[in-house]
Parts: structure tokens; sequence; C-alpha cells
């Protein structure tokens, strides 16, 4: 297999990561987004807002669980949430700069 060849396969795999990475945060988010608007009973776009935030770790502090489960899924948020942000963050950075790279290839 020639090195072209082993770039385009490690790049079609990053890809597929990529994707599945990201497929996965939505989930995360989506479930996060509605098990807060049932559990604490939040308005959707606060249940939404508070698991980008607590994601991002940022943690305004404007919205709190108040009930036993909900700070039990925020603990679950944070761990899963957070550690899921973090490579969909990497892999985003990463595919930047391979297509960075794959322009100053092409132009030289």
């Amino acid at each position: 297999m020639s090195e072209i060849e082993k770039q385009e396969t490690q790049s079609v795999e990053e890809m597929k990561l990529f994707f599945a990475v990201a497929t996965a945060l939505g989930a995360i988010v989506l479930t996060s987004m509605t098990f807060f608007h049932f559990v604490e009973g939040w308005g959707w776009f606060d249940a939404f807002y508070y698991t980008i935030v607590t994601m991002a770790t940022v943690g305004y502090g404007d919205f709190v669980p108040v009930t036993v489960l909900g700070k039990v899924g925020a603990i679950f948020l944070i761990i899963f949430g957070f550690g899921m942000f973090g490579v969909f963050i990497s892999l985003l950075l990463k595919r930047q700069r391979y297509k960075y790279q794959s322009r100053i290839d092409r132009e030289n």
C-alpha cells in the first residue's frame, strides 16, 4: 500500500470516528436536555442551555438541579458530557489541521 493510500485510509477512518463522536455528543445533548426538561421542569431552551454550559464546564450557576434525580443526572452529564465534548473538540481541531495541511501540500 502506498503512502497516499495509507493517508486516504487514515483520513476515512478519522472521518468515521469524527461523525461517530459528533453523533454521540448530539445524543448526549438531546438526552440531557429531555431529562432536565422533565425531571427539573425546566423549559426546553433552559434545559439545552444548562446542558451546554455544564458540558463546557462554564457553570454560571443560574440553573441548578434541585431534585436528587436531577443532581444524579448532572453528575453523569459532567462525567460523560465533558469527556465527549473534549474528544469532539480534539477531533475537530485535528480535522482542521488535516484540511490546512492538505491545502498547503496542494499549493506546493
